[in-house]
């Protein structure tokens, strides 16, 4: 369950066991965070009230970095926004974090602007990014008069784009397709990781040319096109 702070998190993340030279352990590093290049992406998940943006509201904020194709645990972050009310009991049983949290959280201010310290212009990437981006835009422009300006990958669109055919809709089918294992999944931070494990999947597909957020979104653009 997210605590009411609003910071990056060091063990924010349990490490996956992995044997020594597995896939796993390819992927996890827990290295301070390197020099600006290569290129720093921030993988994120948002737990919400419900989901139109327009009216529902953002519980909680979960990211973790990637890192010359590593997910570095240290570089994470997590935030819990507090609540004017806690939100209905069916929709905490989806992300599950309690009316007694949400209303402890951290002041929304306060979180978005930690989270946009965290990020920087690092390109964001998330499945189905554009609900990410509607629920984040609105919250900084309500509580900051802020705008975001980052570039964003959306996995929903990138990975049928390079695996057209395999049927696989939902981040679930994605995640099961690839044989990624899953633990936290509802929870911001533990489906940022899950993400993040799927975006290296496919980032590994991609020629380290075209590993740049203008290619990767002209590659899922195609898929948009060829789908009409």
């Amino acid at each position: 369950m997210s605590p009411p702070g609003g910071h990056p998190r060091r063990d924010a993340v349990p490490r996956p066991a992995s044997a020594p030279g597995g896939w796993l352990a390819r992927l996890f590093g827990r290295a301070a965070r390197p020099p600006a290049e290569p290129l720093r992406w921030v993988v994120l998940d948002l737990e919400t009230s419900g989901l139109d943006a327009a009216n529902d509201r953002l519980i909680s904020i979960g990211a973790v970095a990637v890192h010359d194709r590593r997910i570095v645990v240290a570089d994470s972050f997590e935030a819990t926004l507090r609540q004017p009310d806690a939100s209905s009991r069916q929709n905490i049983l989806v992300h599950g974090i309690g009316a007694e949290t949400q209303l402890a959280g951290l002041e929304p201010a306060r979180a978005c602007e930690a989270f946009l310290a965290y990020a920087g212009q690092s390109p964001l990437v998330a499945f189905h990014a554009h609900f990410d981006r509607a629920f984040l835009a609105r919250t900084a422009r309500t509580h900051l008069g802020a705008s975001i300006g980052n570039a964003w990958i959306d996995l929903a669109e990138l990975a049928p784009a390079l695996h057209p055919g395999t049927g696989a809709r939902v981040l679930d089918e994605w995640l099961a397709h690839f044989g990624i294992p899953v633990e936290q999944r509802h929870h911001a931070v533990g489906d940022a990781l899950a993400t993040a494990m799927l975006f290296l999947v496919l980032l590994d597909e991609v020629p380290p040319a075209q590993r740049r957020p203008r290619r990767l979104r002209r590659i899922a653009a195609q898929r948009r096109w060829l789908a009409g």
